[in-house]
C-alpha cells in the first residue's frame, strides 16, 4: 500500500515537473487578465473624467468663438467616438443656428446621425435639422425629415408642436390646430405658450 501511494506520488510529482512551464503559464494568465482588465477600466476612466472636463469648459458661455472651437478641435482628436464627441457637436451645431450659419450647424447634426450611437440623439438631431429647415422655409423637407424620427412617442410633444408650427407658417390652420392641440395633450405641464399658439389659430 505504501508502495502504491509512493508511486501515485512519484507520477504526480514527474507530471508537475514536465508540466511546469505550463502551470506557471496559467497561473501568469490567471493574474494577467485582471489586472489587465483594471488597467484597461481605469484608463477608460481617466479618459472619461479628461473628456468631462474638456466638455464642462466647452460649455463656458464666457468662451470666444476660437476657444470653443480649439476646444472642440482637441475633443474630436483626443475623444473620438466618446458620448462627449456627440455632446459637443450639439453643442457647435446650437452655436452656429444662433449665428444663422444654418449650413454648418447641420453638419454638425448630420454627424451626429451617421454615427447612430444612440436613438435618442438621433432623433433629437433628426430635430434640430427640421428647425433649420423651417428656418429656410422649406417646409415640406422639415415634415419629411421629423416623419424620419423613430422616437415619436418619447418626443410627441415637441414634434407635435413644431407641427403645428409649420401647418401655421403654411397658413393651415386648421392643421395647424390638432397638432397644437396633440402637443398640449402630451405635455406633462401647463405650457402658456402651446395654448397661445393654439387660440391663436382657432376659429
Amino acid at each position: 500500500m505504501d508502495e502504491d501511494k509512493l508511486d501515485i506520488s512519484s507520477k504526480i510529482a514527474s507530471w508537475a515537473t514536465t508540466n511546469v512551464k505550463y502551470i506557471a503559464f496559467g497561473a501568469i494568465i490567471g493574474v494577467s487578465i485582471p489586472l489587465f482588465w483594471n488597467y484597461q477600466e481605469h484608463k477608460k476612466e481617466e479618459a472619461n473624467i479628461a473628456a468631462s472636463d474638456l466638455y464642462y469648459e466647452l460649455i463656458n458661455l464666457a468662451n470666444t468663438p476660437e476657444e470653443t472651437q480649439t476646444i472642440a478641435d482637441e475633443m474630436f482628436n483626443q475623444h473620438g467616438g466618446s458620448i462627449y464627441e456627440t455632446l459637443t457637436k450639439f453643442i457647435l451645431s446650437k452655436k452656429e443656428f444662433e449665428t444663422k450659419n444654418f449650413d454648418l450647424a447641420k453638419k454638425y447634426l448630420e454627424e451626429i446621425i451617421e454615427s447612430d450611437s444612440n436613438e435618442t440623439y438621433t432623433s433629437l438631431a433628426l430635430i434640430k435639422i427640421s428647425l433649420i429647415q423651417i428656418e429656410n422655409k422649406n417646409y415640406d423637407e422639415a415634415l419629411l425629415i421629423l416623419d424620419q424620427v423613430k422616437m415619436k412617442d418619447s418626443f410627441k410633444q415637441i414634434i407635435s408642436e413644431i407641427k403645428g408650427d409649420i401647418y401655421n407658417f403654411k397658413g393651415n390652420k386648421k392643421e395647424s390646430l390638432k397638432f397644437y392641440n396633440d402637443a398640449l395633450e402630451a405635455s406633462a405641464v401647463d405650457n402658456e405658450n402651446l395654448m397661445m399658439k393654439r387660440n391663436s389659430v382657432e376659429d
